[in-house]
C-alpha cells in the first residue's frame, strides 16, 4: 500500500517535471484562470436562466388572465378622472419597497453596513428571483448575494426575521378585520356564530404563540440545529437568537407601515375601477384576503389565482362587480411585483457581470 502511494506521488512529480521549469508558474496560473472563467460563465448562464424564467412566468400569467378578454377600450375610457387613483397607487410602490429596504438595512446593520442604494438593489434583485419560487423564498437568495462572503448566513437569518415580522403584521390585521366583520357586519357571515367565535380564538392563540416566538427566537435553536447547514453555523444562529427587543419592535412597526401601504394601494385601485365600497369595508375584506392567502400553502404560480378567488369571496361581500375585483388584484400584482421584478433583473444582471 505504501509502495502504491509513493508510486502515485512519483508519477505526479514526474508530470510536473515534464513541464519546463520556466513554465511551471504560468501553467498553474493559466489553469486557475480557466477554472475561474468557467465558474464565472456558469454563474452568468444560471443568472440569465433565472431572469428568463421570471419574465416567462410574468408573460404566462398575463396571457392566461382570461378577464382581459371581457374588457374593451370603452371600459377604460369610462374611468375618466379616477386615473389619479392609479397614479397614486403606482407612486406608492417605490415608497413601499424603500421602507422594506430600510427594514432590511436595520436588520443587517450589525452584520454589514451597506448603502441605501446597494440595499435597494438587493431588495429589487430579490423580488426578481423570488417571483417564480414557492412563497417567494428566492427573495432571500437575491438579497444576500449583495453581502460579503461569510456574512450571508447572518443575512439569511436576518431576512427571515423580517419576513416573520411581516407575517405577524398580516395575522394581527386579519384578526382585527375579522373582529370588525363580526361586530359591524354580522349579517355577512352566514356561518354559525359559535364557529366564528372558535375560529377567532384559534387564530388568536396562534398569533400569541408567534409573537412569543418572535421575541424569543432562541427557543427555535433546537429545531434549526437539526439541519446540518445550521450545525456548522452555530455562531450565526446564536447572534440571530440574541436580537434585541428594541430592534424587533422597530422591525414590527416598519412592517405595519408597509401593511398600511398595501391596504391603501388596494383601496385606491378599487376606487380606480369604480368599485363602490367604504374604507372600513375595504380594510375588512383586504385584511381577510391577506390573512387567508398567508395561511393557505401555495406557490407563486398559484398565488395570483388564489388571491383573485379570495378577493371575489371577501370583497364580494360588499360588491357584486366581480370582474373589476379580480382586475384590482391583477393590477396590484403588476405594480408591486412585476415592475420591481423587471427593475431587479437589470440590477441582478449588472451585479453578475461586474463580479
Amino acid at each position: 500500500m505504501k509502495l502504491r502511494i509513493s508510486n502515485i506521488q512519483f508519477v505526479k512529480i514526474e508530470k510536473l517535471k515534464s513541464i519546463p521549469n520556466n513554465l511551471n508558474t504560468s501553467y498553474i496560473f493559466e489553469k486557475m484562470k480557466i477554472n475561474f472563467l468557467n465558474k464565472k460563465v456558469i454563474k452568468i448562464i444560471i443568472s440569465i436562466i433565472l431572469i428568463a424564467i421570471s419574465y416567462g412566468f410574468i408573460i404566462y400569467k398575463l396571457i392566461k388572465f382570461d378577464e382581459f378578454k371581457e374588457l374593451s377600450l370603452k371600459d377604460f375610457y369610462q374611468l375618466g378622472r379616477s386615473y389619479i387613483y392609479l397614479i397614486i397607487a403606482i407612486l406608492l410602490m417605490p415608497i413601499n419597497w424603500s421602507i422594506e429596504t430600510i427594514k432590511w438595512q436595520s436588520l443587517i446593520k450589525n452584520i454589514q453596513i451597506i448603502s441605501f442604494s446597494r440595499a435597494l438593489k438587493a431588495v429589487f434583485s430579490g423580488i426578481s428571483l423570488g417571483i417564480f419560487t414557492p412563497n417567494r423564498i428566492g427573495e432571500i437568495g437575491g438579497r444576500i448575494f449583495y453581502l460579503n462572503k461569510g456574512k450571508r448566513t447572518f443575512g439569511l437569518l436576518a431576512t427571515s426575521l423580517g419576513s416573520f415580522s411581516q407575517l405577524l403584521t398580516t395575522i394581527i390585521a386579519g384578526l382585527v378585520g375579522f373582529a370588525m366583520l363580526l361586530i359591524f357586519f354580522p349579517d355577512k357571515t352566514n356561518i354559525n356564530p359559535i364557529f366564528d367565535g372558535l375560529f377567532l380564538i384559534v387564530i388568536l392563540i396562534f398569533l400569541l404563540i408567534l409573537i412569543y416566538l418572535y421575541f424569543n427566537a432562541k427557543l427555535l435553536n433546537p429545531i434549526f440545529l437539526k439541519f446540518s447547514f445550521f450545525k456548522k453555523r452555530q455562531d450565526q444562529l446564536k447572534y440571530f437568537s440574541n436580537t434585541k427587543n428594541s430592534l424587533l419592535l422597530k422591525i414590527l412597526f416598519i412592517s405595519m407601515v408597509r401593511y398600511l401601504i398595501f391596504i391603501t394601494q388596494f383601496y385606491l385601485l378599487l376606487a380606480f375601477l369604480n368599485i363602490q365600497i367604504s374604507f372600513l369595508q375595504a380594510f375588512i375584506s383586504i385584511s381577510l384576503l391577506y390573512l387567508f392567502s398567508t395561511i393557505i400553502p401555495t406557490t407563486t404560480l398559484l398565488e395570483l389565482g388564489i388571491k383573485g378567488s379570495l378577493a371575489i369571496f371577501f370583497i364580494g361581500l360588499f360588491s357584486n362587480d366581480l370582474l373589476h375585483i379580480v382586475l384590482t388584484t391583477m393590477t396590484l400584482w403588476l405594480i408591486n411585483l412585476v415592475i420591481p421584478s423587471i427593475i431587479g433583473s437589470i440590477f441582478f444582471i449588472k451585479k453578475i457581470l461586474i463580479k
